[in-house]
């Protein structure tokens, strides 16, 4: 510590450093902004001169400031040095400049045996923090008003009011991304006052050391904006936002989120022609035919069908409703007797109803329209029941049978001649259940 005896003032080497800061500052700021305007490229960056940088995360939001207080203290005050905290309450009004109101209180201690414990020093007053240099935002000159009241000041005998004037060098360093920062000040203070107050001391000099928090008050930190735009630069156009332009786009329009390839289509890994965000089945086999959520197709149905000639029946596929034709089971002229080829046909229809024993049949009988009505529909009931007896004794359960005669109520071919006739005589399976 160095001591100016000739003045009765007190001066602190850290004040020697704020001086050769203060000095070089104007250079430093200097090439700092030759470095922002060379690295002035085209490249995505905030519109603020550091992403970083508390100054510019506070924007231009109201802040609170506590801070604690060490004073090098004047040797004319006749006190050690002092202890205290500050309170600040301000506004960023541009990105380089904020005004804020605060108050103080210091308590010098001493070793005297007059009664006297220790000095206080309370007030309040303006300050303002100005941050001129672009690069270097977070680091700022403080200057300061501040009205104050000493009490118990060894060698006075009453209290007595002054004015402070301050200047300094603070520093903010951001510590949350919504501005909250470590804030650092040191001043050079002088405490004015008429000489009768203080013993004879018009002015004591001294030096100020604040270290504390800032936290933004309300809103949203500063929206950034790319440099590209401030640039006056058009940005690539990519209408769908899926990373890839729109000269290259082969795929335009793709979802939001949509996972895309270099073309901006998006992925299908296993090449079944559903996007891989949509395929419920993936990694299906080369070739399979899928639905429209990517997976396999069931083979079709088999139809139901009357064997071709020479074919065995089958009533694979046939469900409730569907009708087979048995083509060739005949009978002896006006009677209910099969003819051989008939029974040779109907082993067949057993072996196919045994092979499907879900289901239940009706055997309906038809007749041409020759002869009276009253005599077709006795015939075509009497052929129906013949077949059933013939099939239940090849093994097929009767309840899973029933015969029922139509007579000539349902021609599918014309009466009037002999093939249209033959067409109508037949007898048909119907699946009932």
């Amino acid at each position: 510590m160095m001591r100016n005896t000739e003045s009765g003032r007190r001066l602190h080497p850290i004040w020697g450093g704020l001086a050769a800061l203060a000095i070089a500052l104007p250079s430093w700021a200097q090439s700092s902004d030759s470095a922002e305007m060379a690295a002035a490229q085209p490249v995505a960056e905030t519109s603020l001169d550091s992403t970083l940088a508390a100054n510019d995360a506070i924007g231009t939001r109201f802040y609170i400031a506590p801070m604690m207080n060490f004073v090098y203290a004047d040797q004319s005050r006749a006190t050690d040095d002092a202890y205290g905290a500050s309170l600040a309450f301000g506004k960023k009004l541009t990105n380089f400049l904020a005004l804020e109101l605060g108050g103080y209180y210091n308590r010098y201690t001493t070793d005297s045996h007059d009664g006297n414990g220790g000095a206080q020093l309370y007030g309040g007053g303006l300050a303002a923090l100005v941050s001129p240099f672009p690069g270097l935002r977070d680091l700022y000159g403080v200057f300061s008003a501040e009205y104050g009241r000493t009490r118990d000041l060894p060698g006075t005998t009453q209290d007595y009011d002054s004015v402070l004037y301050g200047a300094g060098l603070g520093y903010l360093y951001q510590i949350t991304d919504g501005g909250t920062a470590l804030r650092s000040e040191v001043l050079y203070r002088v405490d004015t006052h008429d000489s009768d107050d203080a013993a004879g001391h018009k002015n004591f000099d001294e030096v100020l050391v604040r270290v504390g928090l800032m936290f933004p008050l309300g809103g949203d930190k500063p929206e950034t904006t790319s440099s590209v735009e401030a640039a006056g630069v058009v940005p690539i156009a990519d209408d769908d936002n899926d990373g890839v332009a729109n000269d290259s786009d082969q795929c335009p329009n793709t979802p939001p989120g949509a996972i895309v390839n270099a073309q901006g289509c998006e992925n299908d890994e296993d090449g079944d022609g559903v996007v891989d965000r949509l395929d419920r089945c993936p990694n299906t086999p080369p070739g399979t035919a899928v639905n429209a959520e990517g997976c396999p197709l069931q083979a079709p149905k088999p139809a139901c069908r009357p064997p071709s000639p020479g074919e065995a029946i089958t009533l694979e596929g046939c469900g409730a409703g569907d009708t087979i034709v048995l083509q060739g089971v005949t009978f002896e002229f006006n009677e209910a007797r099969l003819t051989a080829n008939a029974r040779a046909i109907l082993d067949g229809v057993a072996d196919a109803l045994i092979a499907r024993g879900d289901i239940q049949v009706e055997i309906g009988g038809h007749t041409d329209s020759r002869g009276s009505d009253d005599y077709n529909q006795k015939l075509s009931e009497r052929r129906a029941q013949s077949v059933m007896q013939y099939l239940v004794g090849k093994g097929i359960a009767s309840d899973r049978l029933s015969a029922k005669g139509y007579g000539e109520t349902q021609p599918v071919s014309d009466n009037n001649s002999d093939e249209g006739r033959e067409l109508n005589r037949r007898v048909e399976l119907k699946i009932v259940g």
